[in-house]
């Protein structure tokens, strides 16, 4: 009796195995493999009983169960990195960064005798200080607030003005 269509594909299910442990989608393996992926869906199905997708879901946690383990033994070896992620995610660690917020003090100037008024003004004004050191030079101060606020801008970009 003949054969009608093309002859099944050999298929190294090994190979396939371990890129679908590796989390490669069917697409992918087929073109590795120069097969079509229907073909490949139909062997796998064939061959194991199983819907391509969950024979793809069994070995991608077959793949994930082995890759813990091995992140483990190479922390118990000794990795140190091994050792980090591991801790990090499956035992709440974190890198956190403590950042402290510290108010400074007003900055206090002394200017030396004999310096002139025009000159100790111009000082305090760069300093953003009044003469007697409280912060707040009320003149910017005032400039800011007279900015457009972003919904008094009429473009969708949100800048007021420029173009």
């Amino acid at each position: 009796m003949a054969t009608r269509g093309k002859p099944r594909a050999n298929i190294d299910w090994t190979r396939v195995d371990e890129m679908a442990r590796a989390h490669v989608n069917i697409t992918a393996i087929a073109r590795i493999l120069n097969i079509n992926k229907i073909t490949l869906a139909s062997a796998i199905e064939r061959e194991f009983g199983l819907r391509a997708s969950h024979y793809l879901q069994e070995r991608k946690e077959e793949g994930t169960g082995l890759m813990r383990e091995a992140i483990y033994r190479a922390g118990i070896e000794g990795n140190i990195i091994a050792q980090i992620f591991w801790l990090k995610n499956r035992d709440g660690w974190a890198d956190k960064a403590l950042v402290q917020h510290e108010v400074l003090p007003p900055v206090q100037l002394q200017l030396p005798p004999g310096v002139d008024e025009k000159s100790t003004k111009m000082v305090m004004e760069f300093f953003n200080t009044d003469d007697d050191g409280d912060k707040g030079n009320e003149r910017i101060h005032e400039d800011f607030r007279s900015l457009p606020r972003r919904e008094e801008t009429d473009n969708s970009s949100g800048r007021a003005g420029f173009e």
